[in-house]
């Protein structure tokens, strides 16, 4: 396992553990054993309990700021790509997926009530790219119109967040994730099973 990087603090000897990379850590031992503790977080970062309850209190408000880190980072990182509007779901999509999937643990910890408010503010920006498409898509009559595209942008990220959380439960082993997702989504987006589909295979083919 990867040991977090040290920034030196200050002159002489001393060095300190930044909170990103004690963050780094927590999603590696996190990931490995969700019960573990908030010492098992210290001891993989280099950071005695002490410390880290002094810098982040608990094993679950370490939890809460590694999950909005990964809203943030997703906010940061959503683009819309070249391509119909259905293809362009299915590429952010699947951008998306290819972020969380490692993570997917997290979510069954996760995006609890407390947290469903906040992330679905970080995630605005990613929100409004799906928006965006699917007006577009209604427009030129290739996706759903019957439903606002904002309503239809919100369902399509809770349909990631439940494939994400259906990951982490096992509950799809016989599936490709990043496959299903996307055909997912673009189903909420109103496409048939067929077109999902068949936009879903030439995306991966041209993110392979």
């Amino acid at each position: 396992m990867r040991l977090p990087r040290f920034h030196r603090a200050r002159p002489g000897n001393a060095v300190v553990v930044s909170d990103d990379d004690v963050l780094e850590a927590a999603v590696r031992v996190f990931v490995a054993s969700p019960e573990a503790s908030l010492a098992d977080v210290g001891r993989h970062a280099r950071v005695e309990l002490r410390e880290m309850r002094a810098r982040f209190g608990t094993r679950e408000a370490v939890i809460d700021r590694v999950i909005m880190r990964g809203a943030r980072r997703i906010a940061r990182g959503a683009v819309l790509e070249d391509g119909t509007p259905a293809e362009q779901i299915a590429l952010l999509v699947a951008r998306l997926w290819d972020d969380q999937e490692p993570v997917a643990p997290f979510i069954t910890l996760g995006v609890r009530a407390h947290l469903r408010v906040p992330v679905e503010e970080t995630l605005a920006p990613a929100r409004a790219l799906f928006a965006d498409a699917v007006a577009r898509g209604a427009h030129d009559g290739t996706l759903r119109a019957d439903v606002s595209p904002r309503a239809v942008a919100w369902l399509i990220e809770q349909s990631v967040l439940d494939c994400l959380e259906a990951l982490a439960r096992g509950l799809m082993e016989d599936e490709d994730g990043r496959t299903f997702v996307m055909r997912q989504a673009l189903a909420t987006a109103g496409l048939g099973w067929t077109d999902a589909a068949a936009v879903t295979d030439a995306v991966t083919r041209r993110i392979s």
